[in-house]
């Protein structure tokens, strides 16, 4: 009865072990989580905040879609924004290049907001001007 109950608990506890995230994924969303908010900062939009995000970050995919809200305490002002939701897609054209497009549902227009293309790794190196040392 002991092992029983034994295999059950380690079962039950192996089933709740959290998700792994995809370390290519996490790089790609925090580039284009650091685009998004830097145009939403630029726009003077800084009261939207994220609030989903697609796919999640344990799969690799070439497109994000993001969706950031108004924050609750905003609501409470009077200047509420006329759109509670911001719909963004970011892709990741190769390594260095993304793009980031502000999609409106209501009016099915996408517009291009942002693009960046990342210098190669060599040309990073050689424009570091100190480097680390690493143990």
């Amino acid at each position: 009865m002991r092992i029983i109950v034994l295999l059950a608990t380690v079962f039950l506890l192996s089933a709740c072990q959290p998700q792994t995230i995809n370390q290519t994924a996490q790089q790609q969303h925090f580039i284009c989580k650091s685009l998004i908010e830097g145009f939403l900062k630029t726009q003077h939009l800084s009261e939207y905040q994220l609030d989903h995000l697609q796919p999640t970050l344990q799969h690799t995919a070439a497109s994000r879609a993001y969706t950031y809200r108004v924050s609750s305490d905003v609501n409470m002002r009077i200047n509420i924004p006329k759109q509670q939701n911001l719909n963004f897609e970011c892709q990741q054209k190769s390594a260095q290049h993304f793009n980031v497009q502000l999609i409106d549902q209501k009016q099915s227009t996408v517009q291009n907001v942002l693009s960046l293309n990342l210098p190669s790794q060599k040309t990073i190196d050689t424009l570091t001007a100190f480097a680390l040392k690493t143990q």
